[in-house]
């Protein structure tokens, strides 16, 4: 099992900031990051969840998860500079206040 409650604040797991869904799948991604591939690098997690679940949220999650845990280094990537307000929000509502870099062009 992987404890959330040793990373998430529990007013945030309390208060409903995250719902039992996006705490889920937190959860899941979470676990799967403790797996190390064979080429040295930590496995990954696809949240496919539909529109208005929470991805943003969960994605929060996983980097406040993470960050917590020693693991500094996130890349969220966005096809719209809109999300990039909707992540910082997201990380803030949450209690993660890393810094968001935007403006990354190709």
């Amino acid at each position: 099992t992987y404890d959330l409650r040793s990373s998430i604040p529990k007013n945030v797991i309390t208060s409903g900031q995250l719902s039992d869904l996006q705490l889920e799948g937190i959860q899941y991604a979470c676990q799967r990051h403790q797996v190390l591939l064979p080429s040295g690098f930590r496995a990954g997690f696809f949240i496919g969840d539909a529109a208005g679940v929470g991805k943003g949220r969960q994605i929060a999650g996983v980097i406040f998860d993470n960050y917590v845990r020693g693991r500094t280094k996130h890349l969220w990537f966005s096809i719209s500079t809109d999300l990039k307000l909707d992540a910082e929000r997201d990380l803030k509502d949450i209690g993660c206040h890393v810094k968001v870099i935007g403006g990354c062009q190709r």
